[in-house]
């Protein structure tokens, strides 16, 4: 398991096991990342992490970095509600690795905050 896919794990993302080979179709990635074709081609024209190589007929085919790369900008703005600028200024700072913490400690936050306000409501009563 690559350190990329163990990160994305860990994030809480689902990483579809991979099948073994070198490059995936645009219509294979859109089905293993359950995201359209059109939103994975407008993709790769705001994040340069994204770049599939283009064969005969323009072609897009994407490696398995290429795919990692999509479900951590899919994390970022479908999971994390990111901007399209704030996902690429998050990824151009830093690793999946740093994003996982600060979302685990955003989630501890929260679940505090949450039991701060059923004691408050309990002594109200």
């Amino acid at each position: 398991m690559t350190r990329q896919m163990q990160a994305l794990r860990n994030a809480g993302v689902e990483v579809p096991d991979l099948p073994d080979k070198l490059f995936f179709a645009i219509r294979e990635v859109s089905e293993l990342c359950d995201i359209e074709p059109h939103v994975l081609r407008y993709w790769e024209t705001e994040f340069h992490h994204i770049k599939p190589v283009k064969k005969s007929g323009n072609r897009r085919f994407y490696r398995q970095r290429d795919i990692y790369s999509i479900l951590q900008i899919k994390h970022l703005l479908y999971d994390l509600n990111f901007t399209i600028k704030g996902a690429k200024k998050r990824l151009q700072q830093g690793d999946i690795d740093q994003l996982v913490e600060q979302n685990s400690s955003q989630d501890t936050l929260s679940k505090i905050r949450q039991e701060l306000d059923s004691i408050y409501r309990l002594l109200e009563s």
